[in-house]
């Protein structure tokens, strides 16, 4: 062993031949047996021999104030030692069975066992001046000492303990080491993320300022330099990296950064230096700092009046120099490992070099491992793989150790961007775990144990993996799950994340989810969606923090997805469940009763908050419920009374059915509007839904056309907008024109509404953007994207500036600067304020009028349930026309013998598909198929009545469309059939046109 510094030689039991010294104070002693590890600290040196014997030198003060090293002690203990670690005056010591013992050299050299961690077996432990860190093989870390400047990292800095306390936040890490010195401690994880606490009045935590950090927190200024190793100073840091590259931070006072200055560094600063020789070790001690290179040189910087440099005197203190080791063979010593302590220097060396000693190896459970696990095995085996699954699960540590891409040092890339997981790897092994119940059933319990351990709010990023992780599994759990512990399992993560983590550790979760593949992401958005339906269908209906969690779990990846670009998206359906209507009116009821509340404090946890989480299904019945209701709280409470109490009633003529409606809307009540509405055609009496659905056809069929000439038109006269050049007196027709939209909304009717999905956006507070331009005019949408493509010497060859001719106007897009030129720098403001001026300010007056026409008659709460084409498509319906749908599921009368069925569908199938869309406009009341498709056209065909002596071929089919029925005569043949259907279609058409 080679020594040099304070009392260099002192207290070591030698043999001859120790006292062989390179002129700089360097010796090498012969011990006479090989040093597994080695600590000094302010009064204390402590080794370990390779039998694992540990021995201890006490340094003392003399009567004339010289510090003397004493004799040599081993320590009288059973177990053979494997680390040990020495604070001021007392060494810690770690058995291989993973056992810690305290040895206070102040009283005795006799080891005492720490009850604290008696069964909790410990890879690691560090000491600072007057504290201690241990690390479990769990991955728990324990703190005990002096914590007077919060080196215990227990969130304050008042209470001091003898007695070990676990750390929070670090218990989902995959740390491989803890570290201390001084007043200041560290963790490092296996992807290289370091965590600071203690004391931070040099910068030696590396946090960019001088504040002590009672708590573990993250040096983000090393994330992805793939740290790998940590040293601790009284008052500085050094840090290693797996390229070899050196870190250092804190006081500078003595040269101890080996920054060429005397400076502090309060962030980690890459020592220059060294940068051509790969550093294998460092360490540090109290100020000075030792170095140990791929090549086997040694090289010192700090303090070093005491010899602890190992170089000359009159060499520059604070750069790298290499120490001067003495010759004991032609070839020179190995150097195998360096020590620094207080004021000391050692290096170990050996003829050969040895494999390195592991504190604190990583869990290793391989594909091999978990065949094993999932193969037949004998109850003796069966109880080792019980006890490891046991470890492997119930550990959030090790779980997220074993599951780190470590391919190409992906792991070392982990940020607030990437989680270094291989996702890969991990759903093979689920797979794999999920075959065999019995191993699958101790994963859960392992899992139940984990999810218990989670009570902290994790450090950093790199404890969210596990939320990830745990995702993936349970997906497998469900899929095998034969115990009912999937779903409890499921809430109880959720509660953990929910509950646990902070907005920001949310998003960045998030994030990580949205950047998997996308069979990944449904995958893990199923999971929660399977329990979310099993919540939803359970009673009483649940309302509380069971239902809150996972919505808010399924909230956070739904806004995830929405952060990442388009083509990386999964898409919404994909959130959505079935909800019951049960549930629904429950939930309604709440929503309805909390409206006036909003904003306020406590208040109820409700799906309808959740529209995202709903199919479209759940949502129209959510809205007709509330449609329903609403339209029954505005009806007078008595049964009888005039049926103008009950509905709202428009008595129109046919020769003016447009200035009928307007006039009698104009004057209705707004809380009349609400009603359910009822149309009488001159005055006949008669109460049918078949006018309501005349009306609504005409009006919208007349109004919304080229030739009216209330709305603007695209070039190919096939999408509607609002004028920009409307009049003050106009305002009152589009505000009528929007309740006439919210009238038939509310009552259930397609109408003929040819506006692009930009309205739809509008009404529900979104943001149209180029592509609804393009969906409007796609000339003016190409040619603005081709700006957005353009580089600078293309929009130079254009010279175009902000104006811009819309709707035959010509508009300056940014008034207060009219002269204002398009460049490669603006071209999206351009773009941007083009989009907004089509849709919003030029159209301002009219659109709120509309606006506020449409939600006169529909309450804005239920309408927000809808995205913008939901809403589009539940007021025009949809082009999709499954005609086979309608045959299945139609209802004939028994008196129909199967021969008339098979005529009728003969003759539908040779109609064209025009004169089957009049048909079902015949039939419903609308050309276009409602938004959930054909299947909600359930047409019931009754054999036409007639009065004895007429004949059915005399007759004509007739239509209840309020019920979709079809009154069909016995016709006495196909071509009877055909010509007397196609006739009644042709009457219907030109009667409605």
């Amino acid at each position: 062993m080679l020594s040099w510094g304070e009392n260099c030689q002192q207290g070591f039991r030698l043999r001859d031949g120790s006292d062989v010294s390179a002129g700089d104070g360097v010796h090498l002693l012969n011990l006479g047996f090989d040093i597994t590890d080695l600590s000094a600290g302010h009064s204390v040196l402590a080794f370990i021999k390779s039998n694992g014997a540990a021995a201890i030198i006490r340094t003392t003060e003399s009567q004339d104030g010289r510090r003397v090293r004493g004799k040599q002690k081993f320590v009288k203990c059973r177990e053979k030692i494997q680390a040990l670690v020495c604070g001021d005056s007392e060494v810690t010591l770690l058995s291989k069975g993973g056992r810690v013992l305290c040895v206070d050299t102040t009283h005795t050299y006799i080891p005492r066992p720490l009850e604290a961690l008696c069964n909790i077996p410990v890879s690691q432990v560090a000491c600072g001046s007057q504290h201690s860190v241990a690390l479990t093989k769990g991955g728990q870390v324990y703190t005990w000492g002096q914590n007077s400047r919060g080196q215990l990292g227990l969130g304050s800095s008042k209470t001091c303990t003898d007695s070990p306390r676990r750390l929070g936040g670090l218990s989902a890490l995959p740390l491989v080491q803890v570290a201390a010195g001084g007043e200041q401690s560290f963790a490092l994880c296996v992807s290289g993320a370091v965590l600071g606490w203690g004391r931070n009045h040099r910068g030696q935590l590396g946090l960019g300022d001088t504040t002590d950090r009672p708590k573990p927190t993250p040096v983000c200024y090393l994330n992805t330099k793939k740290s790998s190793h940590i040293s601790c100073g009284k008052e500085h840091t050094a840090v290693l990296t797996k390229d070899g590259a050196v870190f250092t931070f804190g006081s500078g006072q003595y040269g101890q950064l080996g920054h060429n200055s005397f400076c502090d560094e309060l962030r980690p600063r890459l020592v220059a230096e060294l940068l051509g020789a790969k550093v294998t070790k460092i360490a540090c001690g109290w100020h000075h700092t030792l170095v140990l290179t791929e090549s086997r040189k040694v090289y010192s910087f700090g303090e070093g009046e005491l010899g602890q440099l190992g170089h000359a005197e009159e060499s520059h203190p604070s750069v790298p120099l290499p120490v001067q080791l003495p010759q004991d063979t032609s070839h020179g010593p190995i150097i195998e490992n360096i020590y620094a302590g207080g004021n000391c220097s050692f290096a170990i060396s050996v003829k050969e070099a040895q494999e390195e000693l592991k504190t604190a190896r990583a869990i290793n459970v391989t594909p091999d491992v978990i065949d094993k696990w999932v193969s037949e095995c004998n109850s003796k085996s069966w109880k080792k793989i019980k006890g490891e699954i046991h470890r492997t699960f119930s550990s959030a540590s090790c779980m997220n150790q074993i599951f780190l891409d470590q391919s190409n040092d992906k792991h070392f890339q982990t940020s607030s961007k990437y989680c270094g997981l291989n996702m890969t790897l991990a759903r093979r092994a689920f797979k794999k775990l999920s075959r065999k119940d019995d191993v699958l059933a101790e994963v859960q319990a392992a899992v139940v144990l984990l999810l218990r351990s989670l009570d902290e709010i994790p450090v950093g990023v790199e404890g969210l993996r596990i939320f990830l992780l745990l995702n993936e599994l349970l997906h497998w759990i469900q899929r095998h799950d034969t115990q009912g512990m999937s779903t409890t399992l499921t809430e109880a993560l959720a509660a953990a994340a929910v509950q646990r983590l902070s907005a920001e550790s949310l998003q960045v979760l998030g994030d990580w989810w949205s950047s998997q593949t996308s069979s990944t992401k449904v995958r893990h958005v199923a999971v929660w969606k399977k329990a979310l339906s099993e919540i939803l269908s359970s009673q009483p209906f649940p309302c509380g923090s069971r239902l809150r969690n996972l919505l808010l779990v399924l909230q956070n990846m739904y806004n995830a997805n929405g952060r990442v670009a388009e083509h990386q998206r999964i898409p919404e359906e994909t959130f959505c469940v079935e909800v019951s209507e049960a549930f629904l009116v429950e939930d309604l009821r709440i929503w309805h009763s909390t409206s006036n509340r909003k904003g306020l404090d406590n208040q109820p946890f409700l799906l309808c908050n959740f529209p995202f989480v709903m199919d479209l299904k759940s949502k129209k019945l959510a809205f007709d419920i509330y449609a329903s209701n609403t339209q029954r709280a505005h009806q007078p409470m008595i049964p009888f009374g005039p049926a103008t109490d009950f509905f709202l009633g428009l008595k129109l003529k046919r020769t003016s059915l447009l200035e009928g409606t307007f006039k009698q809307l104009a004057a209705a009540h707004p809380q009349d509007l609400k009603k359910p509405l009822v149309v009488y055609f001159d005055e006949d009496p008669k109460l049918t839904d078949v006018n309501k659905r005349d009306l609504f056809h005409h009006l919208f069929r007349k109004m919304v056309s080229p030739r009216f000439g209330m709305f603007k038109f695209n070039d190919s006269e096939t999408l509607a907008w609002f004028p920009s050049t409307s009049k003050e007196e106009d305002k009152t027709d589009f505000f009528l024109f929007g309740v006439l939209c919210g009238l038939a909304l509310w009552n259930k009717s397609l109408i003929h509404f040819p506006f692009p999905l930009a309205l739809f956006k509008k009404l529900l507070g979104v943001e149209p953007t180029l592509e609804d331009l393009k969906e409007f005019s796609p000339d003016v949408g190409k040619s603005l994207q081709c700006i957005l493509n353009y580089d600078e010497d293309e929009l130079k060859k254009l010279d175009w500036d902000f104006i811009i001719n819309w709707d035959g106007s010509e508009v300056c897009l940014d008034p207060q600067n009219p002269e204002k030129l398009l460049t490669v720098l603006n071209k999206k403001e351009f773009v941007d304020a083009y989009v907004s001026h089509a849709f919003n300010a030029s159209v301002q007056a009219v659109f709120e009028e509309f606006q506020r026409g449409f939600f006169q008659v529909c309450d804005r709460d239920p309408v927000t349930l809808f995205r913008p084409e939901e809403l589009q498509g539940l007021l025009v319906g949809q082009d999709i026309y499954d005609w086979a749908t309608l045959k299945q599921n139609t209802l004939w009368d028994v008196w129909f013998g199967s021969s008339t069925k098979q005529m009728f569908w003969e003759v539908f199938d040779e109609l064209t598909e025009d004169q089957r869309k009049d048909f079902l406009w015949f039939l419903t009341g609308s050309r276009r198929v409602p938004i959930l498709g054909m299947d909600q056209v359930r047409m019931k065909v009754q054999v036409t009545q007639v009065q004895i002596g007429q004949r059915y071929d005399q007759h004509f089919p007739e239509a209840l469309t309020c019920h979709s029925i079809l009154r069909l005569p016995l016709y006495s043949s196909k071509e009877i059939m055909r010509e007397k259907l196609i006739e009644a279609l042709i009457a219907e058409r030109a009667f409605s046109m």
